[in-house]
């Protein structure tokens, strides 16, 4: 389910619960939502597994039945409990069937456990689509539609990674006036001898060598490489959209569903036509293999990039050096 969904519908009855979500910040939001759905007041702890299997068994069953006689009941956010043991999982069936409890379990796993179904309820949220991050940046903290869209296409839909950027964004701003895409250049992406599009400008006009400049800049600015990817994966989204609209949808339309600012929507589209369908097609797979190269390679990543860029814009220009 979505988390807005679960802020309205209650976990089914029980003490121990399951809790699948892969994003931090709506793991600490939904503190209150179990609270209210428990009754009463709970004092929340936060708990690593290793801390949480420390505490017997007879412990716990003890908290359970034995009622605070000062200040609210205990409950225990147990995190990366996606490998609790099969054991554990056991000892905690006979709390989970008291009646009552004045302790309550929620496990936290980044991903439904594997194997058996654990005998307690499971509560899962569906991970948050990029659209969905761009809704809640722009409603939360009232970033513009194009900032958010271009935070949430650099750093990908992790909602506690955004909202720490956008509180230094808000910071940076004085809160004074809207973030621009040149401030996220500037402080996030720590882009400052190019402007936000002229990376984007140079990939869509084909210009190899100048894509090249830029992006060797980037890299010596300090931007992260899986940055300088996400950026290069955005344009290459945005070219792919337009190229699979017919010549009969307007340039406006086009650069709206492509999230491109309107004043470009004519040199977008005029660009993204002269890429070959089937080249942007296979341009993914170029993009898949380069991310997983600069993961997991120690070659310097300017020459991976060179060659990426090459093998997406091509250029008659001297082909890419060697690593």
């Amino acid at each position: 389910m979505k988390f807005s969904e679960f802020r309205k519908k209650p976990p089914p009855p029980g003490h121990v619960y399951m809790f699948v979500c892969e994003d931090d910040l709506l793991v600490d939001e939904s503190q209150p939502v179990w609270s209210a759905s428990f009754g009463g007041e709970w004092g929340w702890e936060r708990l690593s597994l290793k801390e949480f299997d420390a505490i017997g068994a007879a412990d716990l069953m003890e908290q359970a039945r034995t009622p605070p006689l000062f200040g609210p009941s205990r409950a225990l956010m147990v995190i990366d409990a996606g490998k609790l043991s099969k054991k554990r999982s056991a000892e905690l069936t006979p709390l989970n069937a008291l009646e009552r409890s004045s302790l309550k379990i929620v496990l936290v796993s980044s991903s439904r456990p594997r194997g058996a179904r654990p005998p307690f309820p499971i509560v899962q949220i569906d991970p948050v689509a990029p659209g969905e991050a761009v809704r809640w940046a722009t409603e939360r903290f009232g970033l513009p539609g194009d900032a958010a869209r271009y935070l949430v296409e650099g750093l990908g839909a992790d909602l506690l990674t955004l909202k720490l950027e956008i509180e230094k964004l808000e910071t940076y701003t004085g809160k004074s006036r809207p973030v621009e895409l040149a401030d996220v250049d500037s402080l996030v992406f720590r882009s400052e001898r190019y402007g936000p599009f002229e990376l984007d400008d140079a990939f869509l006009a084909r210009d190899y060598p100048q894509s090249v400049r830029i992006l060797g800049s980037m890299l010596e600015e300090g931007v992260e490489p899986v940055l300088i990817l996400g950026k290069l994966a955005r344009v290459w989204r945005q070219v792919f959209i337009a190229r699979a609209m017919g010549p009969e949808v307007t340039p406006a339309a086009a650069a709206e569903a492509a999230g491109v600012p309107r004043w470009k929507a004519g040199r977008f589209v005029s660009a993204s036509r002269r890429f070959d369908r089937r080249a942007v097609a296979a341009g993914f797979g170029e993009l898949v293999r380069a991310d997983l190269a600069v993961k997991t390679s120690s070659t310097r990543p300017e020459y991976g990039f060179d060659v990426l860029l090459w093998k997406l814009i091509g250029s008659d220009a001297t082909p890419p050096r060697s690593g």
